[in-house]
């Protein structure tokens, strides 16, 4: 089930999420055994708060509020850290200590496991890879409000703005370019240009696979996995124009032997279902 998000005011966005479990559980709430959520943002996961959400209005959401109104214990996770907590458990990482789920789409997060543990951090957000920074120039802004940081750049929201900045130096003419040029893109028409052949639209997707690969360069050298996983609405959609470039690429980038780098086979419902186990294998 898939509803938009009433963030008209905290208490509304809780009354919402209450209904939503109780018209999933068809009301019987002795049927559920806890309640998982994996959300996108900045966490306090010990307090059970949804610090701040880049996506909607909500700030200071306290989602452990629930347990009291449901009599049900919560346990809160980043989304993308969810998903690596599915990928590890039923996913491509099965059989691996050592993993890393990236998710591009809206976004770009993810979530780590290091000698079989899940890294969470002090509040639980030990996974803002997005928000690192490979452009030391800082020419794109985030929607965080930072400069230079990969989510800028090749994410869903970001790449429509990274197709004007490459625009400014491009030699050639294309119709994508010129679309670029005159009117608001999105990341599909991206993709949509470069399936046609578009010269300039490929050239934005290759651009935008090195700092793919550069980032993920980055975290095999922090961490130094056996297989990174990948999922995120962009990526899934665009499987060869997105995992394969990175996978290609990645070895020329790192100092540490590069993974396996994979499609998630958990699809979309990679963060929901870790948010699901999170109930039954809380990792804090």
């Amino acid at each position: 089930m898939s509803l938009p998000v009433d963030a008209k005011s905290n208490s509304s966005f809780i009354k919402q999420l209450e209904a939503l479990i109780l018209k999933v559980s068809g009301g019987d709430l002795s049927r559920v055994d806890g309640i998982g959520i994996g959300a996108a943002g900045r966490l306090d996961i010990r307090k059970g708060t949804l610090v701040y959400s880049p996506h909607t209005s909500l700030r200071d959401v306290k989602v452990k509020l629930l347990e009291d109104r449901l009599g049900k214990p919560v346990t809160l996770l980043n989304d993308a850290v969810a998903a690596a907590l599915a990928e590890r458990s039923i996913g491509a990482g099965r059989g691996h200590d050592n993993l890393i789920y990236v998710g591009i789409g809206t976004g770009i997060g993810g979530g780590v496991v290091v000698d079989g543990r899940l890294l969470i951090g002090k509040d639980g957000n030990a996974h803002e890879m997005g928000h690192m920074i490979i452009d030391i120039d800082g020419r794109l802004e985030c929607s965080c409000g930072g400069r230079g940081h990969w989510e800028a750049y090749t994410s869903g929201s970001g790449v429509p703005n990274f197709a004007r900045l490459l625009a400014e130096m491009y030699k050639g003419k294309t119709p994508f370019l010129n679309r670029v040029k005159s009117r608001r893109i999105e990341a599909k028409d991206v993709f949509d240009y470069a399936i046609r052949g578009d010269g300039f639209a490929k050239f934005v997707l290759d651009e935008s696979a090195t700092v793919n690969a550069m980032a993920f360069a980055n975290l095999v050298d922090l961490y130094d996995p056996s297989i990174i996983s990948v999922g995120g609405g962009v990526a899934l959609k665009n499987p060869d124009l997105v995992v394969s470039p990175i996978a290609a690429r990645l070895a020329r980038f790192t100092f540490n032997a590069p993974p396996n780098v994979v499609s998630t086979p958990l699809g979309e419902d990679a963060p929901l279902l870790g948010a699901i186990l999170s109930v039954f294998r809380p990792p804090f």
